[in-house]
């Protein structure tokens, strides 16, 4: 049985996402082995993290106030891809966490906007989608299809939840095609196999999904 103190870190770790037990005690017995300095910086760049990352008020992907999007001031709504007047504001491309967002920048193809959704429908929980930022998407393109053309680009993973999250997208924003003519919605085409995540997918892959959405 390890010590308290090495136990309460490798609790805090095995908390992380894909970090089981034994990883979680590994990661504490390499801090150990490492520099002072190493471990007080680390625990420097945790503590910062929250006031140094804020979330963008209309996509919600994360930006750093420090850099040149936040310009030093945590009061910055938006991050540098919303504020950059060279995207396309009437593309909007929904995915389902920041890393997809990531991987679709890196294919270089795609110069519209994005939402970040924070997660998936799960078809056995109802209360998935109220952790989602779904009401925020409603009323981001009920405002932007006022002023005319707009495409949706559902971008979820080509798995069970990514086309359960599609669906019940495409359904929740359904009043809005009615009510809009310029309004339209589409999904990434099947260069993604399907039972497969957009994290993990390659740059040539996605730029075929973007080439071919329908």
């Amino acid at each position: 049985m390890a010590s308290r103190p090495i136990q309460r870190l490798a609790d805090a770790f095995s908390k992380l996402p894909g970090v089981g037990p034994r990883q979680a005690l590994r990661f504490v017995f390499f801090l150990l082995r490492e520099e002072r300095t190493y471990a007080a910086e680390l625990g420097d760049a945790v503590r910062k993290l929250h006031d140094e990352v804020k979330r963008c008020t209309q996509c919600y992907k994360t930006f750093d106030v420090n850099g040149p999007a936040g310009s030093g001031t945590a009061a910055v709504a938006f991050c540098e891809i919303c504020r950059d007047s060279r995207r396309k504001q009437h593309y909007v491309l929904v995915v389902e966490k920041e890393v997809d967002l990531q991987n679709i920048e890196g294919t270089g193809r795609y110069d519209g906007t994005y939402h970040v959704l924070g997660g998936t429908v799960n078809p056995l929980d109802s209360s998935a989608p109220s952790r989602l930022h779904v009401r925020e998407l409603f009323s981001r393109l009920e405002r932007r299809a006022a002023d005319g053309r707009l495409e949706l680009i559902l971008g979820t993973s080509a798995t069970t939840e990514g086309d359960t999250t599609a669906l019940y997208l495409e359904r929740t924003l359904s009043p809005l095609k009615a009510r809009f003519e310029g309004f339209t919605i589409s999904r990434l085409g099947r260069g993604l196999t399907t039972g497969t995540e957009l994290e993990y997918s390659d740059e040539a892959t996605i730029s075929s999904a973007l080439e071919n959405r329908k």
